[in-house]
Formats: structure tokens, sequence, C-alpha cells
């Protein structure tokens, strides 16, 4: 197998660095382009699909190399581009090394480098170990990785502002006939295709458990953004679905937690939204409801002071 047609795309803020690299993959066969920033990164990602990336985790405060990793494994589209994480700071490639196929640290061997990103690319496509197969939902485990990264990025950034939601789609049958397993997951598929086609890129969907979806929508920019996402669920969502011959209802119950100074560890916010849910049980007018912020326990707060 020749690597003339191997496209590799370079993110890396170090021309230097970056130019280095795609001399050297560029002298072994591969087509290579280079972006200098995180934000021509995902300019470039949205049009382009790379066999293999090179990727510097220090891109810059306000996108970072992490940013860029959770956004390619986001995609669909690149399930089999190969990632190679370079970085001088092992403890920044700690939290994703799982993420990438392979971590290599500052300095690099040119050799080893070359070689290496011959061989991941003559291997075998990357199997997705991130989603289920038939839903596309990821797994929670990859969710609580995406969850825990916006959750320290609030502390970056004052103003980041997220929501976390846990999603119930009811079923109603039309007719007497029991529910199948199959057909109960075929549903949720459904209603899984809706939710990734009809929202952002950055927005994450994870599969609690067998009847639940939890999503992360990251970036809002008011408080307002929460109704208006919930009412999009709620539009998108009551429905109507056949499964082989069998007509099916869908109703969804929301419940919502946005991020708060007062959450300490970020499964509170899914614990929240998994309360505020119960709640919406009994609201069936609306099916919604966004959960109270902790309250903080002001006699601690004085001892500590």
């Amino acid at each position: 197998m020749t690597t003339d047609l191997i496209h590799a795309l370079i993110i890396d803020d170090d021309r230097d660095t970056a130019d280095l690299f795609s001399m050297v993959l560029g002298m072994v066969g591969f087509k290579c382009d280079v972006v200098y920033s995180a934000k021509s990164a995902l300019a470039t990602l949205a049009t382009q699909t790379p066999q293999i990336i090179l990727l510097d985790m220090r891109l810059g405060l306000e996108i970072s190399g992490t940013d860029i990793l959770y956004q390619i494994r986001s995609n669909p589209r690149l399930d089999e581009t190969r990632v190679i994480v370079i970085t001088a700071y092992p403890h920044l490639a700690a939290p994703i090394h799982d993420l990438a196929d392979l971590v290599l640290l500052k300095p690099v061997e040119i050799e080893h480098l070359r070689t290496l990103a011959t061989r991941l690319t003559q291997s075998q496509a990357r199997p997705n170990s991130f989603r289920e197969p038939l839903s596309n939902l990821y797994y929670y485990n990859f969710f609580l990785n995406r969850l825990e990264h916006a959750f320290e990025r609030t502390h970056r950034r004052p103003d980041f502002m997220f929501v976390v939601m846990v999603i119930e789609p009811q079923i109603f049958r039309t007719d007497k006939h029991a529910l199948l397993d199959e057909e109960h997951e075929q549903l949720m598929k459904g209603a899984s295709e809706y939710l990734q086609a009809g929202f952002r890129p950055t927005d994450t969907f994870g599969r609690l458990d067998r009847e639940r979806i939890v999503a992360l929508y990251e970036d809002l920019k008011q408080l307002a953004d929460v109704d208006t996402i919930i009412q999009r669920l709620r539009q998108g969502l009551t429905r109507s679905f056949e499964v082989g011959r069998r007509i099916f209802r869908i109703s969804p119950l929301i419940g919502a937690a946005l991020m708060h100074p007062n959450y300490s560890q970020p499964e509170e916010l899914v614990q929240a939204a998994q309360a505020a849910l119960d709640d919406a049980r009994a609201r069936p007018a609306t099916g919604s409801s966004l959960a109270e912020p902790p309250i903080i326990n002001l006699l601690e707060s004085i001892d500590k002071k």
C-alpha cells in the first residue's frame, strides 16, 4: 500500500514545528495541509476528511487541542480518521489518551513520527469505540469525559454556559401487543437520529441507560437558550414512528440542569437533570423541568472563612 493519496492535516500553532512535520510526511508521500490555529482547524475539519491528523494540545486558551479532539471524535464523518496527539506536557494527554490513536511527547523524533504515521494509515480502519452501533449515541463513559471537559472550562471562562439534559422518549403503542426489545431499540435510534441531525455538531448525546438519553449543550449565550432547546426537543420528538408494520407514538420527558458554581462535580449535573426529569413526570402539560442549582450551606461557608 502506498501513501501517495493519504491526506494528513497538521494542527500546530508553532509554524516551524508544523512546517517540519509537513515536510517529513510529504517526503514519504503524504498530502499535507497545515493550519496554525484552532479556529482554522475547525474551519478545515468542517469541509475536509483527513485520514490522519497530527494535533498539538497547546493551541491557546479560547479553543484547546482537547476541544479539537473532542469535536473530531464527535463527528461520525471522521470515525476512521487517525489522530496522533503531540504534546510536551504528559498531564494534558492523560485524560484523552483513549480518544487518540497515539500520543507522542515532544521532542518528537522525526524518523519515529514518519514510521508511526505510515503504520497507522496502513492498518485496518479504526473501530468506533465511542458510540453504540445502532443508535449512534455515545457510551456514557465518553459522555462523562466530554462533560468533565466542559465543567473544567468554566474555571477558565466564567462566562461559559452549558446545560445538561436527560431525555426520556415515552413510547405509546397503538395496539395491544407488547413492545419488543428490537422495536424499542429502533425507536431509540429514531429519536437519536433526530437529535444528531437537528442540532449543532458540538452538542453531545449519550445513552444514559435503556430508557434515557443524556445531552450536553455547550456555549449558550443566555438563559433563554435553555427554553428554546427544550421547545425544539419537545416539538421534534413528539411524533409517530413506524417499526415494521406497527405504529408508535413518542412524547419526550425532559429534565435539565444548568451549570452553576454550586455544583462541585460534573456528575451532579446529570443527577440534577434526572431529578428534574422525575419532576417533569408530574407536569403533563409541559413534560419538562429545569433543576434549581444546589443551595450553599451558609454555616459551612462562614466556617471556611
